[in-house]
C-alpha cells in the first residue's frame, strides 16, 4: 500500500517554533517602528505650533499668547474652568469642551482650523490636546508660580525677540493628556514639580523657540521612575504635588535650563 505523503508530529512542532521564534524577533521591530512614525507625527504637530507662535508674534510686535490656559490672553482658554480639564473616562462632552478651550486661545486662528495640531496620536484619555506651553511664558501676574517655583517676574517672557538662545528655549512640550495650566518645574531646587511625561518610549517630545523639534530620553533612572508612577495616576496632575528633590539629576537640569536658560542652585 502506498503511504500518504503529510508532516510529522515533530516536523509540525519545529515548524510552529520557527514561526514563534520569528515573531518574537519581529514584533519589537514593528512595535518600534509604529512608535517611531507616531513619533514623528507628534514632533511634526510641535513644529506646526511653534510656527503658529511666530505667526502670532509677527502680527503683535514679537509678543506671545500666555502660557496659561484661561482668560483671554492666552493661547488656549478653558474659561476660568468652565470648560474642563480632565477627561478620565473618555467622555465626549469633555472631549468637546476642551476642542472649545483651543477654540477660544489666540492659536486658533493661526493653526488653519487643524484641532489636531494641538494633540500627540499617542495622548491619554482621548483628549483633544496634549501639548502645553512652560512656565516661563505665563507672563500674566502669577504670585503662586513666583513663590512655588523660587523665580522672579524679569524671568517670564511676554515678547520672542527678548529670548537668548532661541534653540535652546523650550516652546512646547507633549505632556500626554490636558493639564489645567503651563508646565511648571522648580527653578531654584533640582526638584521636579508637574508631571514628566513617558509619552514616547522613556521620554517625550519638545518644542523649542526657533522652531525645532527634538526627542528627549530621559537618563535618570529616578526620572524614568517618577514618569512611570505619575503617568500610572487615574489622573496624573495628583503627581504635581510629590516635588521630591533629586541631586545630581541631568534631567532636572536638562528641563529647567530649557525653561528658564539657567538653573537657580
Amino acid at each position: 500500500m502506498k503511504r500518504s505523503k503529510g508532516f510529522t508530529l515533530i516536523e509540525l512542532l519545529v515548524v510552529i517554533a520557527i514561526i514563534a521564534l520569528l515573531l518574537s524577533i519581529l514584533l519589537p521591530t514593528l512595535k518600534r517602528a509604529k512608535e517611531a512614525g507616531m513619533r514623528a507625527l507628534c514632533l511634526a504637530n510641535l513644529h506646526s505650533l511653534s510656527m503658529c507662535i511666530h505667526l502670532y508674534a509677527n502680527d503683535y510686535n514679537s509678543e506671545v499668547p500666555c502660557a496659561g490656559t484661561s482668560g483671554r490672553n492666552t493661547w488656549v482658554d478653558h474659561n476660568g474652568g468652565a470648560l474642563r480639564y480632565f477627561n478620565l473616562n473618555r467622555d465626549p462632552d469633555i472631549e468637546e469642551e476642551q476642542k472649545e478651550a483651543i477654540r477660544r486661545g489666540l492659536l486658533w486662528p493661526y493653526s488653519g482650523g487643524k484641532i489636531g495640531l494641538f494633540r500627540c496620536s499617542t495622548t491619554r484619555y482621548g483628549n483633544a490636546r496634549s501639548y502645553s506651553m512652560p512656565d516661563s511664558f505665563f507672563w500674566e501676574p502669577q504670585t503662586f508660580l513666583i513663590n512655588t517655583a523660587g523665580t522672579n517676574k524679569d524671568m517670564y517672557v511676554k515678547k520672542l525677540s527678548k529670548i537668548r538662545n532661541s534653540s535652546g528655549r523650550m516652546l512646547f512640550i507633549d505632556e500626554g493628556w490636558a493639564t489645567p495650566v503651563s508646565w511648571s518645574i522648580i527653578w531654584n531646587r533640582p526638584a521636579f514639580w508637574d508631571v514628566i511625561p513617558e509619552m514616547h518610549g522613556i521620554g517625550t517630545n519638545l518644542a523649542f523657540v526657533d522652531g525645532h523639534t527634538e526627542y528627549w530620553k530621559w537618563a535618570d533612572e529616578r526620572t524614568r521612575e517618577f514618569a512611570r508612577k505619575a503617568m500610572a495616576l487615574d489622573n496624573p496632575n495628583d503627581a504635581t504635588f510629590w516635588r521630591v528633590t533629586m541631586d545630581n539629576n541631568e534631567d532636572i537640569r536638562k528641563l529647567v535650563t530649557a525653561v528658564y536658560g539657567n538653573v537657580g542652585w
